[in-house]
């Protein structure tokens, strides 16, 4: 099985400053495929100064990547479709049509639906981030260690763990780990990827 992923920064040509999101998305696609070199099929690229592509051979990492990716990124907020042995376009095209954050395509229709509704749920939680939210969220993937991270951004862990909390990180974090063990059910059992290992 193989993962291809096509993602798209939200009304990127309302941002002030495309160079700015274009070094940005250049050190995101520099930190997918140094973070995620052993899986990689196709590396990321910086397509159209606004899209992100590339592929995995695990499908069990996609989540992991796509949040990953989003927390790069963040406060912008990115539009992803995952193509399992199929091109991601296509996903990429229900998500925008239905004004969602990620699609999923190629599963099966069952898995198909499973996952987008699963998916649907976590949009609004997503999407209701702020920037502090984000900060956290990103310093702690970046650090593994709440201590580090609170140190990092200058708050007590309190203030970190209130944050993470707010962001609904927890909850994204365990939907991120079910969606990959389901994925890896459908591929004969391999193991997913560890969320907190990237």
């Amino acid at each position: 099985m193989q993962a291809n992923i096509y993602a798209d920064v939200i009304a990127s040509r309302k941002l002030g400053d495309p160079d700015a999101l274009l070094l940005v998305l250049g050190e995101t696609a520099r930190a997918l495929n140094h973070g995620f070199a052993p899986a990689l099929v196709m590396p990321f690229v910086v397509d159209f100064g606004d899209e992100l592509r590339g592929a995995l051979s695990d499908p069990t990492q996609a989540p992991l990547c796509v949040s990953f990716m989003r927390e790069s990124l963040a406060p912008h907020m990115v539009r992803v479709g995952v193509g399992v042995n199929e091109a991601a376009e296509d996903a990429f095209a229900c998500a925008k049509h239905q004004d969602r954050l990620i699609h999923y395509a190629g599963v099966d229709a069952g898995g198909d639906l499973l996952l987008n509704a699963y998916c649907r749920l976590l949009d609004p939680l997503i999407r209701k981030r702020s920037v502090k939210q984000w900060e956290a969220v990103r310093a702690l993937r970046e650090l593994g260690e709440r201590k580090l991270a609170a140190q990092k951004l200058g708050i007590t862990r309190q203030s970190l763990a209130e944050r993470l909390q707010a962001g609904d990180w927890q909850v994204v974090e365990d939907a991120d780990a079910t969606i990959a063990a389901y994925l890896a059910l459908l591929e004969g059992g391999h193991t997913p990827a560890d969320p907190t290992a990237l």
